[in-house]
């Protein structure tokens, strides 16, 4: 099961384009762009929801299985916590 919270880290900025989010950290020069559904999980982490509850929504909305699910946040999740960010905790 997937457990915790995560949260944008300090200095990043984002912006919603169409359906897509595009996220920017100017201080250290990182482009990073997500596709709707990986837009769809920042907004959920933007809205300092936990990582189950993250799921439990995502479940509701997509038509997905709960293992699927659970492992895609995950390796998103921890992309954007080798890029720094997010940070987890």
């Amino acid at each position: 099961m997937i457990a915790g919270i995560v949260r944008i880290a300090d200095g990043i900025v984002f912006k919603q384009v169409g359906d897509e989010i595009v996220l920017l950290d100017f201080e250290r020069g990182i482009y990073f762009g997500l596709d709707p559904i990986g837009a769809r999980i920042w907004q959920l982490v933007a809205e300092e929801k936990s990582l189950a509850e993250i799921v439990d929504t995502l479940v509701e909305e997509y038509d997905v299985t709960r293992e699927v699910l659970e492992r895609d946040v995950a390796e998103l999740l921890d992309e954007l916590a080798a890029k720094d960010l997010i940070r987890r905790g």
